[in-house]
């Protein structure tokens, strides 16, 4: 079973949703790994925080099923505490202190800017180690050592995968949606200007979080007269939402998703027979060989079928990464101690094979993994082969 704690902001109170911890196999010896996962798991962005949950309980059970965590001379059993960070900057730091309290150091985490900017202050005065999936400016860097970041921000798969999606449905302009925090605004600004580097006339719409009705921004969209509506910083929830008001307004131009959860909107839509011009990134090549066998072995142990978010797999492969990181160091609790075992790793996932370090060029520290990723893409409602498209090193 796993832990999970909802921090309901200023206006609410602590709630707990619900306690549980990872089942205990017989073979298991007696002694506990604990480790932590962090996310909205409600709300817009639900579908993120749930998949890196998704991804982090698997690898627990994963290891728990074949025995135990190796410690020593012992195998232990791995637990997970899970914390809803609600995509604020309160629900991060609380997830941090939370975790303090429940003596983990280890986390799979936060996804979003605004939860990773209220969690790498307080993780760091408690000694806490996260991997975020967020887009933010300053998600990792030489002042957050234990801070690390388990997939790649626009600045690197950015100006490849507009090119491309430029040369299939040569847009000549953009508006880039996000909500107006910096959750948005840190990679909307970056994906408006990588647009504009192809040639295209980009203007950027920022909306509140949380938002269900998006009729003001649709006529303004219409108006505007984009080729392209980006949706990359958007919550996967609520891109759906737009994505459906638009298509029903009568838009007839590309979608981009240049950010995880693609599956959504496609569900959205009503499937990519409604689509005729969509482009997505995906964090890991999806039509791999590898995702495929994880697919069956997530079926296999949780009894039911993986989330189709991308954040599912990369936070998969983060957890197996760490935990090897926690078992050669033979500590759960010392998360500096962590971090040195995991910088001397070689980085390899059994379903992905090996990888390796990288974000000294953007963010001043090799702690970004370079997984490869995919390319999808939808055109007059048939779904193409997914393209792969590997990450170089630094």
């Amino acid at each position: 079973m796993h832990r999970i704690r909802r921090y309901m902001g200023a206006a609410g109170p602590w709630m707990v949703l619900a306690s549980c911890l990872s089942s205990v196999p017989a073979a298991a010896d007696d002694c506990e790994v604990k480790i932590g996962v962090t996310g909205p798991m409600t709300g817009g962005g639900a579908a993120w925080g749930l998949a890196v949950k998704a991804g982090t309980d698997f690898e627990a059970a994963f290891i728990n099923d074949a025995g135990g965590l190796p410690m020593g001379g012992r195998k232990c059993t791995v637990a997970v505490v899970s914390f809803d960070g609600q995509a604020t900057a309160a629900g991060g730091a609380a997830a941090a202190n939370y975790f303090a309290s429940e003596n983990v150091h280890v986390v799979n985490g936060p996804v979003v800017s605004p939860e990773t900017t209220g969690f790498k202050p307080v993780g760091k005065r408690n000694g806490e180690l996260n991997f975020s999936t967020a887009f933010a400016a300053d998600v990792i860097g030489p002042d957050w050592p234990l801070a690390f970041h388990q997939n790649q921000s626009p600045p690197t798969w950015g100006p490849v995968v507009i090119k491309a999606a430029h040369d299939r449905f040569k847009f000549t302009s953009a508006v880039v949606m996000g909500p107006n925090d910096q959750g948005g605004t840190d990679s909307g600004h970056v994906l408006a200007k990588l647009y504009a580097s192809i040639g295209a006339k980009t203007a950027e719409e920022y909306y509140q979080r949380g938002t269900t009705n998006f009729s003001p921004l649709v006529v303004r969209i219409m108006s505007i007269g984009a080729d392209v509506v980006e949706t990359g910083p958007m919550p996967p929830g609520e891109a759906a939402i737009l994505l459906k008001q638009l298509l029903e307004a009568g838009y007839d131009g590309a979608f981009g998703r240049l950010g995880a959860g693609a599956p959504t909107l496609i569900a959205g839509a009503g499937g990519a027979e409604t689509l005729t011009k969509f482009f997505w990134i995906a964090h890991v090549p999806m039509d791999d060989p590898g995702i495929k066998k994880l697919d069956a072995d997530y079926m296999r142990i949780m009894k039911s079928a993986p989330p189709e978010d991308d954040l599912f797999y990369t936070s998969e492969a983060t957890a197996e990464q760490f935990l090897r990181a926690i078992s050669r160091a033979g500590t759960d609790q010392d998360a500096e101690k962590i971090a040195a075992t995991l910088r001397g790793m070689q980085l390899e996932s059994r379903y992905l094979g090996k990888f390796g370090w990288r974000g000294k060029t953007q963010y001043g520290i090799n702690q970004e993994f370079s997984l490869p990723i995919g390319m999808g893409v939808i055109q007059n409602g048939k779904e193409l082969p997914m393209v792969r498209l590997e990450i170089p090193t630094e």
